[in-house]
């Protein structure tokens, strides 16, 4: 058998030529792996977070206390306002125009009193929160937006309450939205197209009344007023001086029983002064004096006798 030749263009080279690992040496023996740990007891695990749930409660709620119960958030808001203002006004960041939207009835005067803004101010520092509670202060705005538009402008809607009827109380008439809520106070003449509300808690029931007459919509269009008597019952007064006395409990029945009476009978219609309905079993109806004195006067005057036939 011919030997194997070698030659040298057919040995590898050393790059190429497999490494192998060094020979170990005598005596040598595989390291042991490291030790595991022992694991900690789960006892003590459930106390370490406990105690950190505990830790974390406790200054959570130290926080809020501290933040709800005193004045830190009134003094970080305000010292942030003024940290803002400062950094406007270095930059130019000045009130420049106020926008107003929503006004029809509110007077100019008191709305630029709540606002309290003026041209230059620095447009940062603005409390809008505080602006928009002094605004619904006033009677007439049941409920304010206001914000800002950078760098100058200012803007403020308004939604105002509706005139409902007009109040009278010692001597003065003030103007009142269906819940009875003072609006403005004005004169005698101003909105005399409203129901005028005499008297003590009469304002408070103004929704309830309005309620009552519009069940004949008819007999409701001639009442020009209504006298709440010690805050009990009501006296509803007509276009022609007509005097209608409800009773205090169901009211609505005897008004309904009145419009009845109109429809009717043409009760408003009479010589009368006054309707007393307070009484459910009869009526009770005043003459007016020129019909008083003619019905005396045809009671005085002796009765003229008619001539008989002789028979």
């Amino acid at each position: 058998m011919r030997s194997l030749i070698v030659l040298p263009e057919d040995r590898p080279c050393a790059p190429c030529a497999p490494t192998l690992p060094p020979p170990r040496p005598k005596g040598y023996c595989r390291p042991l792996p490291p030790a595991r740990r022992k694991p900690r007891s789960v006892f003590w695990r459930r106390i370490r977070w406990g105690l950190l749930a505990v830790l974390l409660a406790g200054t959570i709620g130290g926080g809020t206390f501290a933040w709800f119960q005193t004045d830190l958030p009134a003094q970080a808001r305000l010292a942030l306002q003024q940290a803002m203002g400062k950094a406007g006004a270095n930059v130019d960041l000045r009130v420049g125009e106020v926008n107003l939207r929503g006004r029809r009835h509110a007077p100019l005067e008191m709305l630029a009193a709540a606002v309290e803004v003026e041209r230059g101010d620095p447009i940062l520092s603005l409390d809008l929160d505080s602006l928009r509670r002094r605004l619904e202060t006033i009677g007439w705005v049941r409920q304010a937006t206001v914000w800002r538009q950078l760098p100058d402008t200012l803007h403020i809607e308004i939604e105002e309450r509706e005139p409902f009827a007009r109040w009278q109380i010692d001597g003065r008439v003030y103007l009142v939205d269906e819940d009875g809520r003072v609006l403005q106070e004005i004169d005698q003449a101003d909105f005399a197209g409203l129901l005028l509300l005499v008297g003590a808690g009469a304002s408070d029931k103004a929704h309830d009344l309005m309620a009552m007459l519009q069940t004949d919509p008819l007999l409701a269009g001639h009442v020009v007023a209504a006298i709440r008597l010690r805050g009990r019952r009501w006296d509803i007064q007509f276009d022609n001086g007509v005097v209608a006395r409800l009773p205090e409990e169901n009211p609505e029945a005897a008004w309904a029983r009145l419009a009845a009476l109109e429809k009717n009978e043409g009760l408003l219609r009479r010589d009368i002064v006054m309707v007393d309905l307070r009484l459910e079993d009869r009526l009770i109806v005043r003459l007016s004096p020129e019909a008083e004195a003619a019905a005396a006067a045809n009671q005085a005057a002796p009765a003229k006798k008619t001539p008989g036939k002789r028979t």
